[in-house]
């Protein structure tokens, strides 16, 4: 068997620990096993992204081409510590696109899908299963058309029913939500940011079809960004983009982060600290106020806005008569951690200038 090395130098990454900043890069050696040709051994994390050998969870068998950097023929994923349980199993074409039949089960063991692809899209019928067994989405394919047949959520409920219903897209970062009418988008889809739920784009549909798309800055009517599918749906894809993972052997792997939010949305929720303050400073003469007033605060585990004070105050009965009204926002979705709610600091700074005022907002980061 010979070995086929990757070195590389990676710069550590961080949010805000600025001491990092000039730390010294961490070198990487990634390896792949050729055991005989072009037929290969990769050493996998849960994630599907390239890891030392010593922290592989997964190893993948497959044909790989180093010159194009794609998989030809077929290829098994299996589990490290027991190379008898399946993970993955399917075939790619000589151009590199998944043909054929596939089998996709979650790393305990479990079926996550079985069916076809052809020329690397989804073909035919495909029923996907949560990592618990229960059914999680129906759909048929014919290369780019997709029909949405039945959805579930985590909990067993159906959103989703012969194809009518509304209907999420979860595509990592960022994610579609919209109504479907027999199987496909119908009237206006919006996607947005998985984190914070700011917009992205608007599209709109009839009877299936898409007619226009709008983002912040222009329509379009060219095609539609929408996939009914993640095409991450099924996570052995990542493989494909040789990626090597972010996270060095035996490093401290970063926590997904969501911030705190509103269950009305955030124009609603600006709206409601808009009524509350303006409330208030109607009874306040403004004239003399020509300064900028920062409060900060903290949304705790359950999503109260709590510990709210002044950082600057010009005026503490203003700064006092704010925070008593700031104390009546209604709960928010709190942040979380991998899922776990966590505390989140946050400002609110008012500008006064001849008698106007204006305000705004921002979730500060969570550190890690």
């Amino acid at each position: 068997m010979k070995l086929y090395l990757i070195t590389l130098l990676t710069a550590i990454c961080c949010y805000s620990a600025a001491a990092q900043e000039n730390a010294a890069p961490i070198q990487r050696n990634i390896r792949f096993d050729f055991i005989k040709g072009d037929s290969t051994r990769i050493s996998l994390n849960e994630e599907f992204n390239l890891i030392e050998d010593s922290c592989s969870l997964i190893y993948r068998y497959a044909h790989v081409s180093m010159q194009n950097k794609i998989f030809t023929g077929p290829f098994m994923d299996v589990s490290r510590a027991n190379p008898k349980q399946l993970i993955t199993q399917g075939t790619y074409s000589a151009e590199g696109l998944k043909e054929g039949a596939f089998i996709i089960n979650y790393l305990n063991g479990s079926l996550q899908a079985k069916g076809n692809f052809k020329n690397g899209l989804f073909d035919g019928r495909w029923e996907v299963l949560y990592d618990t067994g229960k059914p999680f989405i129906t759909f048929e394919a014919n290369g780019t058309d997709i029909k949405i047949i039945d959805v579930w959520d985590n909990k067993g409920v159906k959103t989703v029913n012969n194809g009518n219903g509304t209907y999420t897209v979860d595509m990592g970062y960022m994610y579609w939500k919209g109504k479907l009418l027999n199987g496909r988008p119908e009237g206006k889809w919006k996607s947005k940011k998985s984190a914070d739920d700011t917009d992205l784009t608007a599209e709109v549909y009839k009877n299936g079809v898409f007619q226009k798309g709008v983002t912040p800055f222009a329509e379009y009517t060219d095609k539609a960004r929408l996939a009914l599918i993640s095409p991450n749906i099924f996570l052995f894809v990542t493989t494909e983009r040789f990626q090597i993972s972010s996270v060095p052997c035996n490093g401290t792997k970063r926590k997904k982060i969501v911030n705190a939010d509103y269950k009305g949305g955030i124009t609603s929720f600006s709206q409601h600290i808009g009524d509350l303050v303006s409330e208030y400073l109607k009874s306040v003469d403004l004239s003399s106020y020509d300064d900028q007033l920062t409060l900060e605060g903290e949304i705790n585990e359950m999503g109260g806005i709590v510990k709210l004070r002044s950082h600057n105050p010009f005026n503490n009965n203003l700064s006092q008569g704010l925070i008593n009204k700031l104390r009546m926002l209604p709960n928010l979705e709190p942040a979380t951690a991998d899922g776990k709610p966590v505390k989140q600091n946050f400002t609110i700074t008012f500008q006064f200038h001849n008698g106007i005022y204006s305000f705004s907002y921002r979730f500060l980061p969570i550190q890690q």
